[in-house]
């Protein structure tokens, strides 16, 4: 390959096997005075194809060929890289094949019709453009822990082990008709914009991440479970119904702009219980599902869905009530700390029988009437006088004092 040829041929391999291709040398560039592709057509390297620690800045294509390691680690690939077509990895599934730790790709990256029979690593990439990986089917594990992307999308994808996207910092991403073996991860993620339409039974965690839009779809071959647990959600569209909504777990989940008013029907069918989910978890404690509604407040009430926060009000203040309960009756707790939680516990229940911490005037105007028609019944009961009789007394009264 004479990559300053002009002619195109002279930059291409096509149809040879190859031991090792090894670029691995620090700060080496790969130049030339145009941007013609590299681009190697039906070669088998049965070994490394390597370009760690290099400068590339060229395009690459890699069609039809048969790879056991592509390493990129380390590397610049200052225009778009291609792998379409190829195999990676060796009968041994269990080895890393494509490496991309702390690669930084310039333009796209692009896995098009690709069998993956090992690993991917990525940990800590960057893709400042597209990473598409298209109709790729990978037999071993999947890390993208740390990895920056500007815009990503899994379609028809086959994971057959575990899926970690750990830390991923991505302006887009989208998972479309993608299948998985195991559940993925992408616990304290920073997403612009997700988009999930999995194929399949599968339960996706975003435990801490971040999402600031985009849509949480179901699957239409499964069921997909959303594990929300202290993740901050913006505008994001669920795809539920009041049967369904069990599916997206709220747990000390903050929101930013979420629309609660557009789920106000919803949430008034299932009784404003954000706490059930139908997914396996562990057990949550009171404090957490106290929280959990307090969150929930805040949103509705920045949204101006004042019914919805109204209701998740009433919700926090019985959780409220029940972890007072929990203290009165905690043993390894002071005799005084029980007893000022049994007095805020009572005082707590007062407040909601009497008028539902404020948020159900109907039932103050109730106690009133109560109030009124029960003093009118008891009063007589306990020896106040009816009308006629007194009204005789008065009379008694008065001839006495004229006789006098």
């Amino acid at each position: 390959m004479d990559i300053r040829s002009s002619d195109d041929r002279r930059r291409e391999y096509n149809g040879v096997v190859i031991e090792d291709f090894d670029l691995d040398f620090s700060l080496l560039v790969v130049d030339a005075d145009d941007l013609s592709r590299l681009r190697f057509r039906n070669c088998t390297f049965d070994g490394s194809l390597s370009l760690v620690g290099s400068v590339v800045r060229h395009p690459i294509d890699l069609i039809e060929c048969s790879i056991v390691h592509l390493d990129l680690t380390g590397s610049t690939l200052e225009h778009n890289v291609t792998v379409q077509d190829t195999h990676l990895g060796a009968e041994d599934d269990s080895i890393t094949c494509l490496t991309a730790r702390k690669a930084t790709f310039e333009r796209s990256f692009r896995l098009e019709r690709t069998e993956i029979s090992g690993s991917i690593e990525f940990a800590g990439g960057t893709v400042e453009d597209w990473l598409d990986i298209d109709r790729v089917t990978v037999d071993g594990r999947v890390h993208f822990p740390n990895a920056h992307v500007q815009h990503a999308q899994f379609i028809d994808v086959d994971f057959g082990d575990t899926v970690e996207f750990v830390g991923l910092r991505a302006g887009h991403l989208a998972f479309e008709r993608t299948r998985f073996a195991t559940d993925p991860t992408l616990d304290e993620a920073i997403l612009g914009r997700i988009r999930c339409r999995p194929a399949g039974d599968v339960t996706w965690s975003f435990r801490g991440a971040t999402l600031e839009s985009g849509r949480l779809l179901q699957s239409e071959e499964g069921v997909a479970y959303y594990d929300l647990a202290e993740a901050t959600v913006g505008p994001v569209d669920l795809d539920c119904s009041a049967a369904t909504f069990d599916r997206y777990r709220f747990m000390r989940t903050r929101f930013d702009g979420f629309h609660f008013a557009a789920y106000r029907d919803l949430f008034r069918e299932t009784g404003w219980t954000l706490d059930e989910y139908a997914g396996t978890v562990p057990a949550v404690s009171v404090p957490d599902l106290e929280l959990t509604y307090l969150e929930a407040k805040r949103g509705a009430t920045a949204d101006g869905d004042n019914e919805s926060a109204s209701a998740f009000f009433v919700r926090e203040m019985r959780l409220r009530r029940a972890r007072y309960g929990e203290h009165a009756r905690n043993p390894s707790r002071s005799p005084l700390d029980r007893l000022d939680a049994a007095t805020r516990w009572a005082t707590n229940g007062f407040l909601d029988l009497i008028a539902g911490y404020g948020e159900l005037p109907e039932r103050i105007v109730g106690a009133t009437v109560a109030v009124i028609v029960g003093a009118a019944l008891i009063y007589p009961a306990i020896g106040g006088a009816p009308y006629g009789r007194t009204a005789r007394d008065i009379r008694l009264r008065r001839a006495w004092c004229v006789h006098r």
